[in-house]
Formats: C-alpha cells, sequence, structure tokens
C-alpha cells in the first residue's frame, strides 16, 4: 500500500486535539456541484449532501447556508458537506442505488497542530481529484483511505475497494486543507503533518471526513475479489469532498480553543446552541423541482460519451478539483 494511505490504527496514535461534528444520514442526493459547475444541474455526477439545507447549485456564500436548517448535531454549524454518492449493485452493473450511510462525521484538528485563525466565513474547499482513475492520479495531500471499520484487514481491489466483505462498516477518510489565505481564501496543504503553511497562509482547524457505509443489508451475501460498489464519479480513486463554511461567526472562533490540548474532544457552542443541542427542524431539498436524485438519471444529464462495463463516464469537459 502506498505511504499515500494511511491505516486506522495510524490515524489512533497522532490523535490530538480536536472536535467532532456528526449527521445520521444525507439529507439528499443531487447532481449538483456548487463549487465546481455552480449553477449547473447537468455537469455534475450525484452527490451526497450532509448539513445545512439552503444549499442549491448556486450557493457560494456562508451567509446563504446560515438560512437554513442543518441535519447536522450542533446547530452553529450550517456548513454543507458533499461527496460523490456511493454506489452498489447486485445484477453485475446494470443498475446501481445508494450504499445506506451509517454516519458521517466532520472531524476538525484531528491530529494536527494549534490552529492560528478560524476557519474564514465564505471558505470553499474542495479535496481529492473526481477525475483520478487510479492511484497514481490521486492528490497526495488529500490522503483519501477505504477500509473495513475493525477489519479484517483486506487487500484493495483494482478500483480501491476492499477486496473482501466487511463485517461491520466501509469507511471512507478524506483530508482537507489545513492553510488558508484569510485575504483571498486560497487554501493549501502544510509541507508535512504539523509542518508549516505556504507562504501568504495561517493554519485553520483542519477540517477531515470520516463516512461509515452499511451493505450489510444491501449485500448479505458480501464479496470476495472485486467489490460491486463504486462511486458516482468511478472508482475509489476519484474519491473527493466539498465543504462550504456556515460556521457562524462566534462558534467558527470558539473551534481555535479546542485545537490547543492534545488527545482532547473539545465540544463547539455557539449562540445557536451547546454543541449537541440538534436542531428541531428538518432538512429538506431546497430544490426539489430542480436537478435529479437518480443515479441513472444524472448520467444521462451529463451528456455521456462513452461507458464502461461498470458506468464509468468519459466526458469531453474534465475537471481537476
Amino acid at each position: 500500500m502506498s505511504s499515500l494511505l494511511f491505516t486506522a490504527s495510524m490515524l489512533a496514535t497522532v490523535a490530538s486535539a480536536y472536535t467532532q461534528v456528526n449527521v445520521p444520514s444525507p439529507f439528499m442526493q443531487k447532481n449538483i456541484d456548487p463549487i465546481v459547475f455552480p449553477g449547473s444541474y447537468s455537469e455534475s455526477h450525484l452527490h451526497s449532501f450532509y448539513g445545512s439545507d439552503a444549499v442549491t447549485a448556486s450557493t457560494n456564500k456562508s451567509s446563504d447556508l446560515q438560512t437554513g436548517c442543518t441535519n447536522a448535531e450542533n446547530p452553529n454549524d450550517l456548513s454543507v458537506y458533499w461527496v460523490p454518492t456511493v454506489l452498489y449493485t447486485t445484477d453485475s452493473g446494470t443498475t446501481y442505488s445508494p450504499v445506506p450511510v451509517s454516519r458521517f462525521s466532520a472531524y476538525y484538528n484531528l491530529g494536527e497542530t494549534p490552529a492560528e485563525i478560524a476557519i474564514p466565513q465564505d471558505l470553499k474547499m474542495v479535496a481529492g481529484s473526481a477525475t483520478a482513475k487510479s492511484q497514481a492520479d490521486m492528490i497526495a495531500n488529500a490522503q483519501s483511505e477505504w477500509f473495513c471499520e475493525n477489519g479484517p484487514s483486506s487487500t484493495l481491489d483494482a478500483n480501491g475497494f476492499p477486496s473482501q466483505t466487511c463485517s461491520t462498516h466501509l469507511q471512507q477518510l478524506l483530508y482537507f486543507p489545513q492553510c488558508v489565505n484569510p485575504t483571498t481564501l486560497e487554501t493549501g496543504y502544510k509541507t508535512k503533518r504539523g509542518g508549516t503553511c505556504p507562504a501568504g497562509m495561517k493554519s485553520m482547524p483542519q477540517l477531515r471526513f470520516s463516512i461509515r457505509y452499511d451493505l450489510r443489508k444491501a449485500l448479505p451475501n458480501g464479496w470476495t475479489g472485486t467489490a460491486p460498489v463504486k462511486l458516482a464519479c468511478g472508482p475509489a480513486w476519484c474519491s473527493h469532498g466539498d465543504f462550504i463554511n456556515g460556521w457562524t461567526e462566534e462558534a467558527a472562533q470558539n473551534m481555535v480553543a479546542t485545537t490547543q490540548d492534545k488527545m482532547k474532544f473539545s465540544g463547539v457552542d455557539g449562540k445557536l446552541g451547546t454543541y449537541n443541542a440538534k436542531t428541531t427542524c428538518k432538512a429538506v431539498d431546497a430544490e426539489p423541482q430542480k436537478g435529479t436524485s437518480d443515479y441513472a438519471e444524472s448520467v444521462k444529464a451529463m451528456g455521456k460519451r462513452s461507458v464502461g462495463a461498470w458506468g464509468w463516464v468519459t466526458r469531453s469537459r474534465l475537471v481537476r478539483v
């Protein structure tokens, strides 16, 4: 395995000060990407969205998200998080359905040094590459990994997924940039974990996605060899995640303090409540009449050029994210 991929045991040993926001499941699946394809309902593959339901294909400001309802447990976190939808097949690729999500968790500053500044309002960032078709194509610093939670340990198949059935959850980890220019909002990674930021940038709490998918009911017979699973963008190598900051300014500033004490979880409270207060509203699609939540329809909408045996789409317009 490449050194780009962290093991779960390694991650446990580097844990330091952090905060965590849990979301039980996506509030919608939709073929939009406000960062890469702003305003479009036909160019993006299917994504699963967590957090503020005020997100639309045109969202680009924190204030837009802060008018919505979040399905995150922390009511002060009105950010929106999204990843390509994970799909499974039981008929060798004829049809695909979304894999049930057990839990989405956003960790901030796990295993990192203290932050210098809060995550800025209006910050948008992407980790990973939507066009990667092999491990060599992956963006190194995104540190994406797929593995079976709590084992059994397994080699990866040709597409980057475990080659043996997971007895618990299929888990994904994905790291985002931890450096930002507070004026331009350009982001970047440190030279190494705990290292220095690029010139003109300051360190902020680093975001990490940890997503647990439950295939036990969807694929009761399990698998050996090639996993009957893919992402809406293709193999596991194209793993990527998107984030638009929606934390209230007060809570974002409070988060900086959680990065100080090693080996300690700290909840981030704010004017909208304590870190675990949850919200009483129900997150729903803000534009149900636009776009699609169906994978097959999303492929058609993208104007496919050629489709392989697994349904991966090759398009004339490729975007590195």
